[in-house]
């Protein structure tokens, strides 16, 4: 099954290429009354526009035609939750004007980089005109408001679940062993061997050496060059620092055509990444989720207090609610 790209906000159009049979006759009759609203073929026809363009006039087989029914079952009950969610909407007045709907395909099309010609063009693919695309626009955008409306409110998120999210992560947020290594890089006059020994016997310290023998950097600062991942060391760097306990010194290895030291400042062997710097991106997530459920049980709910007459049967959803 190939699914057609759609721009806005991950939505994708129904799509199953040579499951499909476009009518060049399309007969206008009621399908669906939800409330004092209907849902009419041609409504259905207009959401299915783009798999009749793919399809045209290709034969079907009987798999592929129980296939097509499916897709229309599920085309229609989205029709009739879009009814329902209009129908929200009106209640409470929610209104998107055409500034939010520039204001938003301008924000699509930067994150996308497009020029205004290639949204165009990516929209007339999806089997869409500009004044069609920007009407689903609104509803999506409507339907946005009426959460934010119903349910945001009622959300929260507590510290201790953002907490309990990040542990249940530490998988995901797990930096593995990290090292800060300071390193000498020795001029060609000086042994790697004899300086690691003067520091093995107390002459001198690690970055003493560095400020008094290192052609490399951060003399001025113990030669340290930051945080570092071990697995993303050269398996050079690695083996001389294999055994070495934080403080100590490794044994000389060349780097850059220069005898050098490493020297662990630090050892992490699990260091995770902070709390702190992925806890807004776990609040929104755990918002997230907390809206889609309460909508889902408050949609639900809109769902079997309304009147929903289906005039075919066969159109009926396997698991719709239907009066």
């Amino acid at each position: 099954m190939e699914k057609v790209f759609s721009l806005f906000l991950g939505a994708m159009l129904l799509a199953c290429p040579l499951t499909a049979w476009a009518k060049d006759v399309v007969v206008d009759r009621i399908l669906v009354k939800i409330n004092d609203s209907i849902v009419t073929q041609y409504d259905l026809d207009q959401e299915l526009k783009p798999l009749y363009k793919q399809i045209k006039d290709r034969q079907l087989s009987p798999r592929e035609q129980a296939q097509m029914q499916e897709m229309k079952r599920k085309a229609l009950d989205g029709l009739v939750n879009d009814v329902l969610i209009q129908q929200e909407v009106n209640k409470f007045s929610i209104q998107v004007s055409d500034e939010i709907l520039d204001k938003e395909i301008e924000r699509v099309r930067d994150e996308r980089g497009l020029t205004l010609e290639e949204f165009q063009e990516v929209v007339a693919q999806d089997g869409l005109s500009m004044e069609e695309f920007r009407a689903r626009l609104k509803k999506l955008l409507e339907k946005q408001e009426l959460i934010g409306h119903m349910v945001t409110s009622k959300v929260v998120v507590t510290d201790s679940e953002i907490q309990e999210a990040y542990d249940d992560r530490k998988d995901d947020y797990s930096m593995g062993k990290m090292v800060e290594l300071a390193i000498i890089l020795l001029p060609s006059d000086v042994a790697a061997a004899e300086v690691k020994e003067r520091i093995a016997n107390g002459e001198m310290t690690f970055p003493e050496a560095v400020a008094k023998y290192s052609v490399g950097p951060g003399k001025d600062s113990g030669g340290s060059i930051g945080d570092l991942s071990w697995d993303d060391l050269a398996d050079e760097w690695k083996d001389s620092l294999q055994g070495v306990a934080q403080g100590g010194v490794s044994t000389p290895l060349t780097i850059q055509g220069h005898e050098a030291l490493l020297s662990p400042v630090k050892i992490a062997e699990d260091r995770m990444v902070p709390l702190e710097d992925v806890r807004n991106d776990l609040f929104k997530e755990l918002m997230q989720k907390k809206r889609e459920t309460l909508f889902t049980d408050y949609f639900e709910k809109l769902k079997n207090s309304s009147v929903i007459i289906y005039m075919d049967d066969s159109l009926k959803p396997d698991n719709g609610v239907t009066q």
